[in-house]
């Protein structure tokens, strides 16, 4: 405790080199701790991917369209494209989603789901159109393939479209309500509800990208009028993926999907989820290692200004560290107090630019909030406090290996005889 008091004591009495230094100290961090937080965000990703995807990548084909056309007759080109691959043989089944803001004739005025609504929709791309339903539309085959919460489809007894709504509006929406697509006049009745804490896939990479909550969401199979849609086909093309049975023949398929759209007048290819898995984990590593040498390199920069200062520092205050030993101190003592100081500047710099980030990330909108954000609290943290001790030891080296080279007499004036 001595020694801390001490340590702060001398921080406080060299202000300006203090300051300087420390400022060096939490630009350099924060550039570290920024590339570890992308990092390890990066390998969060995965983890996040592995335990959520709901099927086995080895059996899944991914579609992937070079080119299409953008015309009212290709939906008819795509349906018979889809059809076919369902005939091949190995194929379980071929589904789909899309994602989509819709109008239900009996919510866009209706008081209570307007407030409910708008509320969750306030930050995100709707949120000047309280009044307006977000829309997860899934072909049964794809219910299984991430946590939506739902498996399968139930029967109506209307015979609609079956339609699960989230449990937040479960006061104001009941099972058996019928509700009305504005646009199209396609009417859906309310068979379930969507647990709170469902998830679904927020972009069109399944991979790539996090999921986010379905809170405030609608989940229902695709209508016969969307299947044949152009804009709706188009919207799910990079979303349509393919189920196989244990015996499928994967070089086959793969020729056989990449042959029909040639002899069609487009272009598409399929590649295994496991091995598109496998390019982005590629991927990930090189950017990984790519944000760890900036990390290196930056913590290598600013723990030379800190050996710099502090080398300099034992130098100049040898008659200080004499008289410290004239008062009861042992270099031991002082090694000590040197490596205080150096720790409670790193650490404070540290702890400063970690918390910085972490404000940055809590404000931010950015689509990985929550991922950078989880990044930063469960691995940046303990990485940053290892990291202290770390750059202490490496900076506190060079000053205290030049201090111990002194003999106590040195210090207070004498020579290593004796001598005065």
């Amino acid at each position: 405790m001595k020694l801390l008091r001490l340590s702060i004591k001398e921080i406080r009495k060299k202000k300006f080199f203090s300051i300087l230094i420390l400022l060096v100290c939490v630009i350099a961090m924060q550039t570290v701790l920024s590339a570890i937080t992308n990092a390890t965000s990066a390998a969060y990703q995965q983890k996040i991917f592995e335990s959520n995807i709901g099927v086995d990548m080895e059996q899944v084909l991914h579609l992937d369209y070079q080119y299409t056309e953008e015309s009212p007759e290709f939906a008819n080109v795509i349906r018979q494209y889809l059809d076919y691959i369902k005939e091949l043989p190995g194929v379980q089944a071929v589904g789909q989603f899309d994602a989509t803001g819709m109008y239900f004739s009996e919510l866009e005025n209706m008081d209570e789901y307007r407030a409910i609504n708008g509320e969750l929709l306030k930050g995100q791309k709707y949120e000047n159109y309280p009044g307006i339903s977000q829309l997860l539309s899934i072909d049964e085959e794809m219910l299984s393939f991430v946590k939506g919460g739902i498996t399968e489809y139930a029967t109506t007894t209307s015979g609609l479209l079956p339609l699960y709504v989230s449990e937040i509006f479960k006061d104001i929406l009941s099972e058996g309500q019928i509700l009305t697509d504005e646009r199209t006049g396609d009417q859906y009745e309310i068979v379930g509800y969507i647990p709170t804490g469902a998830k679904w896939v927020e972009e069109d990479d399944l991979i790539r990208f996090p999921l986010i909550s379905l809170k405030g969401w609608f989940i229902a199979p695709f209508t016969e009028q969307s299947r044949n849609d152009i804009m709706t086909q188009l919207s799910s093309l990079h979303n349509t993926y393919i189920l196989l049975s244990d015996s499928a023949d994967i070089n086959f398929l793969k020729e056989q999907i990449s042959t029909y759209p040639l002899q069609h007048g487009f272009e598409a290819s399929a590649m295994l989820l496991s091995d598109e898995y496998k390019v982005y984990q590629s991927e990930t590593a090189t950017f990984t290692i790519r944000q760890m040498i900036l990390a290196i390199f930056i913590s290598i920069m600013a723990i030379s200004s800190v050996v710099a200062v502090f080398t300099t520092n034992a130098l100049l205050k040898k008659k200080q560290y004499g008289i410290w030993i004239a008062n009861g101190f042992t270099l031991s003592d002082i090694a000590a107090e040197i490596a205080i100081e150096i720790f409670i500047i790193i650490f404070c710099s540290g702890i400063f630019a970690w918390g910085m980030k972490w404000i940055e990330f809590a404000r931010s909108t950015d689509l990985f909030k929550t991922v950078l954000l989880t990044a930063h609290i469960r691995y940046t943290l303990p990485i940053c406090i290892v990291l202290t001790f770390i750059l202490t030891g490496i900076a506190a080296l060079i000053p205290i290996t030049k201090l111990l080279k002194y003999q106590p007499c040195e210090l207070i004036g004498g020579d290593t005889n004796d001598n005065d």
